[in-house]
């Protein structure tokens, strides 16, 4: 190697690295409201501050109402962790002692008016059951629930096109999930007020049966999910 190639080479890869991209700066900010603290963490800032700032305050909107209706006693630490390297949607788990929603921001990405998915899962930190998808606590109740919860508390539903169907399509039934059960649940919540808060309370505390259905509305679970479909045949 001669001596120019010694010298030139580190010359060289000091302009290289003057023409790489910067690796984007970690985001984290902490906020409280309502006795409420929200930790935004984003390490890869993966997410423009528009959206930023829309996640945290659908955060907010929709948990402190949320809590206040269905479970005061709900986690008052929480965070929101935006993950690039998770491939789902959104989950809630714990992280560091904090009741945490993960988000994809390749999902936001694609679609960008749904930051009310945030509203189903503050709804998920304030149901903080025990179990899940067994029969003490059925997962198509969970998720129901959750998106009941949606449509109740949702901010801006509408920017994402979402809401919770009119009609009932054939094959559906009352443990379909998601938004069958949360239209299922909205209606039930009309005709017997505190409905929804009474399987809730007894989801989280371990005394959920389909009796409790029958026991609130006179009618057994089957027969009631035969009355809202008749109803919307009906409309």
């Amino acid at each position: 190697m001669s001596r120019a190639a010694r010298y030139l080479r580190p010359a060289a890869l000091a302009a290289l690295a003057l023409l790489a991209p910067a690796a984007a700066c970690a985001f984290e900010s902490t906020q409280q409201q309502g006795g409420v603290t929200l930790r935004y963490q984003d390490a890869r800032d993966a997410l423009p501050e528009a959206m930023r700032e829309r996640i945290i305050g659908t955060f907010f909107k929709a948990y402190l109402p949320q809590r206040a209706d269905f479970h005061p006693k709900a986690p008052s630490q929480t965070a929101i962790v935006i993950d690039p390297a998770y491939d789902g949607i959104a989950f809630v788990g714990e992280k560091a002692k904090a009741a945490t929603i993960t988000l994809n921001p390749a999902w936001l990405d694609k679609h960008p008016g749904d930051t009310d998915l945030v509203t189903h899962e503050a709804m998920h930190i304030v149901q903080g059951y025990p179990e899940y998808a067994n029969e003490r606590v059925p997962g198509w109740l969970v998720e129901g629930i959750a998106d009941y919860a949606r449509d109740r508390y949702g901010v801006d539903n509408a920017a994402a096109g979402w809401a919770l169907p009119l009609t009932v399509q054939d094959g559906q039934d009352f443990d379909t999930g998601y938004r069958v059960t949360g239209a299922f649940l909205k209606w039930s919540e009309a005709a017997w007020p505190g409905l929804v808060k009474t399987l809730d309370g007894a989801l989280r505390s371990g005394r959920y049966t389909p009796a409790l259905w029958q026991q609130h509305t006179g009618q057994p679970l089957p027969a009631l999910w035969a009355a809202y479909a008749k109803a919307r045949q009906d409309r």
